[in-house]
């Protein structure tokens, strides 16, 4: 079986810290109040400013500095990519420099962008209260809804709330305007599962890949994939402790052709970290077994040889955002305490 794996060491984190932020988050939760069109009522331009500098402190998301630093080496990057070279009779296709270019241009309109939620029916955080969640530009529209197509956004479903126990919200994104009036149906759907006296959390996703092709027709189980992710406090604190547990992150991924296990383990590693290791295996399934392991034997080879400086760049800058966290979780309770406070005392702003 193909296997990929990789070791960090990481930060540990205090357990009762993470629950705490837990607790905060649920607070902040509540602290949600919706206007009489439905639409999330949010804190003052300055409030929300006040925050956001609070955040960069506290290290929870990038300071200019870091960004501008961040950008600096996307540029370097992009500078060291050949010039495009398109073949002749295909003056349409993407190249390496195209490609990389318009995921910068992606990246930069999501930070740009602002996040609306909308309480579509229902009483907040009741099981059956349905909302909408959009990342919308600066005038106000749907992230790459460019000419009406592109993602729209996310209807969310609360099937359960019991803070205490167990919270879980369904998730359909839809790909465009168009297939919501065709009655098509959404590009991922899935579920989100956190159990709080249990400690886990599950993720469940059904994917749609929004193409065709000759070989695989609209509906094909060519064009779908199911993937589920579940985290096991109990078992990560256990492991990294030392004790014999099985792995508390799990991934799996199902298509009809391929099947891949992924599993994360930390255990006790030098100076008091934590030495976390992740592995990644994969199979193919039926006649495409022997083209899989083909395929992923030679990613394998090209990320352990051509590619190792890159690994190496983007290890550390996970590296970096995990210590960044680990410094700003003891932080995390008071600064979501906050974050409450000021959705609860904002006011609807004027329309028009």
């Amino acid at each position: 079986m193909p296997r990929l794996s990789h070791t960090l060491d990481l930060t540990p984190v205090d357990r009762g810290d993470v629950a705490r932020a837990v607790s905060a988050v649920h607070e902040v939760l509540r602290s949600a109040r919706f206007d009489d069109t439905g639409e999330l009522i949010l804190p003052t331009e300055q409030e929300s400013e006040r925050l956001e500098r609070r955040a960069e402190e506290l290290g929870i998301v990038p300071a200019e500095a870091e960004r501008e630093e961040s950008e600096r080496r996307n540029q370097a990057r992009l500078a060291d990519l050949p010039d495009p070279e398109q073949p002749a009779g295909a003056p349409g296709c993407d190249t390496e420099r195209e490609l990389w270019e318009q995921d910068r241009s992606d990246e930069a309109a999501v930070r740009e962008a602002t996040l609306t939620l909308r309480l579509l029916s229902g009483e907040h955080l009741v099981p059956g209260s349905t909302y909408l969640a959009t990342e919308v530009d600066a005038d106000g529209e749907p992230l790459f809804a460019e000419g009406g197509e592109g993602w729209l956004g996310t209807d969310l479903t609360v099937t359960a709330w019991d803070e205490s126990g167990v919270c879980s919200v369904d998730f359909s994104m839809r790909e465009d305007a168009a297939s919501a009036e065709d009655g098509a149906p959404p590009v991922t759907t899935g579920s989100v599962v956190h159990d709080r006296a249990e400690e886990t959390l599950t993720v469940h996703a059904d994917m749609r890949f929004p193409m065709e092709s000759a070989m695989a027709r609209w509906g094909s189980s060519l064009l779908r994939a199911r993937i589920t992710a579940r985290v096991e406090l109990r078992g990560w604190f256990a492991a990294a402790a030392g004790g014999a547990t099985a792995p508390p992150v799990t991934l799996e991924v199902e298509h009809r052709l391929v099947r891949a296990h992924g599993e994360v383990v930390p255990a006790p590693g030098p100076n008091g970290l934590w030495s976390v290791s992740g592995d990644l295996n994969v199979r193919g399934r039926g006649l495409a077994r022997p083209l899989v392991a083909a395929v992923f034997w030679a990613l394998v080879r090209s990320v352990r040889r051509a590619d190792s400086v890159s690994v190496a760049e983007h290890s550390a800058e996970l590296a970096r955002g995990w210590d960044d966290l680990a410094r700003a979780l003891p932080e995390l309770p008071g600064f979501f305490g906050e974050v409450a406070e000021s959705l609860a005392t904002a006011r609807p702003r004027s329309r028009g």
